[in-house]
């Protein structure tokens, strides 16, 4: 079959507003809320109005434009594949350029990313991981990191993996939050700094499956491709337990996959093959019903509404609660943070028992005891 050709944003809206709402079933968004205004059929609509100048933008009509979170399950519904997201991404982009003060002003952005390189640094405790230009670099990005960070750290000891350190770019924000929310200029003056922190790297590997997404596909839209192999930590991690001794963990454990990891960059195999080298018994996917509203809204969560983002990391861990599962686990740290979070909520209403919420990484280190060639 030959290749769809890139839709031009104006027929990529054309297209959502005359359809009659038929990736609607896959919008947890549109879900989570019970509304077409917040649908990819909605959002759409009202970006080509809003590119029409048939409706006046102001803050209340962008924060509708923020609902989309970018999990991307219309544009695998869709016939034609309308890329949703970044047509979202490309007006919103838009509009902050023609209202530079729509928004506000960045705050907080500085602020975030020195908590973070506070967290960072706390993580590693007394640097012994840490170099300015490792050949290596390990970019944790948010969302739950000190705990998975350390594990990691402690899992290459006993696997003798001593290049693999954390770096400048560990400590910067990557622009996410910047460039879905179409602040465009923000994002570039951060992406840079990161581009530039990369430098020197042989490999990158990343635990974050936002910034794996930023790295292996928007900095290369923005002129800043690296020159680095960048690999999700499972990618590491799989040929590393070849040789490794390992203990087969028991119980009923599912997966649960990011949105950016699986749908938009296609590292679906590869975290799987890991689980399974470290379980006893198979390794269980989240039911049909997951699949299809499955997004819990770790990534993009910042942007849209706390309340819609909260119950669809809700919903996730209901299906997994129902199905039984001793164990959810997901190799993004943004997801373990909403899905964790989900769970302490479960508890404080009583509603029974949930899965344990972990990072896959987690999973890996309880398994392997050392490096079988070492021993």
């Amino acid at each position: 079959m030959a290749e769809q050709r890139p839709l031009e944003l104006d027929e990529a809206l054309g297209l959502c507003t005359y359809c009659p709402s038929l990736c609607r079933h896959a919008c947890p968004v549109a879900t989570a809320e019970g509304s077409d205004t917040v649908s990819p059929w909605g959002l759409m609509s009202l970006a080509r109005h809003v590119r029409g100048a048939r409706v006046q933008v102001d803050a209340e009509v962008l924060a509708t434009l923020d609902a989309c979170n970018g999990c991307g399950a219309c544009t695998e519904a869709c016939l034609y594949e309308v890329p949703v997201m970044h047509s979202l991404i490309e007006v919103r982009a838009q509009i902050v350029a023609a209202q530079p003060t729509i928004r506000g002003a960045h705050a907080g952005e500085a602020a975030r990313a020195a908590s973070f390189e506070r967290s960072v640094l706390h993580s590693l405790g007394a640097r012994s991981r840490y170099e300015s230009r490792p050949a290596i670099s390990l970019l944790p990005g948010r969302g739950s990191v000190p705990d998975a960070l350390q594990t990691l750290f402690s899992l290459c000891d006993r696997l003798d993996v001593e290049a693999l350190a954390c770096g400048d770019l560990a400590q910067l924000d990557l622009g996410y939050d910047a460039w879905l929310a179409g602040e465009h200029a923000t994002f570039l003056e951060t992406a840079k700094r990161a581009h530039a922190a990369a430098a020197g790297a042989r490999d990158i590997v990343v635990m974050s499956a936002e910034a794996l997404y930023l790295l292996k596909v928007v900095y290369p839209r923005f002129g800043l491709a690296l020159e680095a192999d960048v690999l999700h930590v499972s990618e590491m991690l799989l040929p590393l337990l070849s040789g490794a001794v390992v203990r087969r963990l028991p119980g009923v454990v599912a997966y649960h996959e990011s949105c950016h990891l699986g749908r938009h960059l296609g590292v679906r195999d590869v975290p799987r093959q890991v689980l399974r080298r470290v379980l006893e018994g198979p390794l269980l996917e989240l039911p049909r019903r997951a699949e299809i509203l499955g997004c819990c809204g770790g990534s993009g969560r910042r942007l849209g509404r706390a309340s819609t983002t909260e119950r669809m990391a809700d919903d996730v861990l209901e299906v997994a609660a129902a199905a039984g599962y001793d164990r959810l686990v997901s190799f993004s740290g943004e997801c373990v943070e909403a899905l964790r979070a989900a769970h302490m909520r479960r508890v404080a209403r009583g509603l029974g028992s949930a899965p344990k919420v972990d990072h896959a990484v987690s999973l890996v280190a309880e398994a392997v005891i050392g490096d079988g060639a070492s021993g």
